[in-house]
């Protein structure tokens, strides 16, 4: 078996096949661990999503029920203040 190995160049090819599929298969173990990191990923981003949700519904709604509120409120000083200067002529 080794006979047709006995030649520096038919041993450089032999081990630059077998560190060619070494490398093959450590690339593919790599890719298998990317996949499952970029799921998971994908799982965190949209439970941060959600999240994001939950406070933009919870925290902005009453913020923004408060600013029409104060909208409001200018506009009836503003309504009431044109009212007196117009009742003092």
């Amino acid at each position: 078996m080794f006979a047709m190995y006995n030649t520096p160049s038919a041993i450089l090819y032999l081990i630059l096949s077998i560190g060619i599929a070494l490398l093959i298969i450590f690339l593919l173990i790599a890719l298998f661990n990317l996949i499952g990191i970029l799921t998971d990923v994908k799982k965190v981003t949209s439970k941060a999503k959600d999240t994001v949700d939950l406070v933009n519904h919870y925290l902005w709604q009453p913020i923004k029920i408060m600013l029409m509120i104060l909208e409001k409120g200018k506009e009836f000083s503003a309504h009431a203040k044109k009212k007196h200067s117009e009742d003092g002529k």
